[in-house]
Formats: structure tokens, C-alpha cells, sequence
């Protein structure tokens, strides 16, 4: 066996040591970057915010919407509730997988207080020509922030102020 040969597998072997123990730390803590709602009221406002943003951007029942809130994939117990609200959502860890998703909506609470109200972050990403490839980047459609607040024991969009 050659010098470089040698030199080359030494080297993969290095490679595979630090992959190898790397795949396995990314599966085990995926769990930890999966959101899960504390309440329900987390889940009538992150349901509120997703259907005005349906109608916002014209989507039919039939857009599969990727989500993720808090910069975590949504946890498949929410994911199920929200399609029960007929909200076509998936989680937007789905995407690479598929490229199923033409739209992601990105979700971040500002602040939640159940008496007071609620602030959301909500950035929507378009992937439709990168599904079709031809594109390789996502357009940022729509960036900005709802006030949410709860009057009668009902949520309802206050407000709604853009970012782009």
C-alpha cells in the first residue's frame, strides 16, 4: 500500500470518527427541538395566526403549509390538532425530505400572557420554485407581527404591522 493511500483512509477514517458520533447526538436530540404548546391557548393563537395567514397569501385547502415555531419543528400531537382546525400543515423538518411543502410559515412568540394577549412573529417563505427546480433559494413573501388578544374568551387578530 501507497504512502498516499494510506494518507487517504487515515483521513476518512477521521472524517467517519467525527460524523459517525455527530449523526448519532443530531437523532437523539431531536426531541429537544420539537414545540410543544404549554397550553391551549398557545393553540388557538398559533391556529389564529396560520389561518389569516391562509387567507393573507390566497392559499387553498390543498397548499401543504410547513411550520415551525420557535425555530423547532411542531410536535406531531400539535401538528395533528392544527389539521383537525382543517389547517394543511406538515412539519417543516418535512420539507427536505419532500419538497412537498410550496409554502413554510415560521412562528415565534413574542410574548403570551392569557389575560393580557399575545405578540407572534410570523415569516412566510415560498419554496414553490425550488420545488419545481427552478430556483434555489426561498422568497421571503411576508414578514411581521400580529397582536393577538383575547376578548370574551376569544382570540382575535388586533393588529397586524409588516416587516418587510
Amino acid at each position: 500500500m501507497s504512502q498516499r493511500s494510506s494518507s487517504i483512509g487515515l483521513a476518512a477514517t477521521a472524517v467517519l470518527a467525527f460524523l459517525i458520533p455527530t449523526f448519532f447526538a443530531v437523532v437523539l436530540n431531536s426531541d429537544e427541538k420539537t414545540y410543544s404548546p404549554k397550553s391551549g391557548d398557545e393553540i388557538e393563537v398559533l391556529s389564529l395566526v396560520l389561518k389569516t395567514e391562509a387567507v393573507a397569501n390566497n392559499w387553498t385547502k390543498r397548499d401543504l403549509i410547513c411550520l415551525s415555531v420557535g425555530q423547532m419543528d411542531p410536535s406531531p400531537k400539535l401538528v395533528k390538532i392544527l389539521r383537525q382546525r382543517n389547517l394543511n400543515v406538515c412539519s417543516a423538518a418535512e420539507w427536505p425530505k419532500k419538497f412537498n411543502c410550496g409554502f413554510e410559515v415560521r412562528m415565534q412568540f413574542v410574548s403570551l400572557d392569557a389575560s393580557q394577549g399575545a405578540r407572534v412573529r410570523a415569516e412566510v417563505l415560498d419554496y414553490r420554485d425550488i420545488n419545481k427546480g427552478q430556483g434555489d433559494i426561498a422568497v421571503l413573501q411576508r414578514t411581521g407581527e400580529y397582536a393577538v388578544r383575547k376578548i370574551d374568551g376569544k382570540w382575535s387578530i388586533s393588529e397586524y404591522a409588516s416587516k418587510l
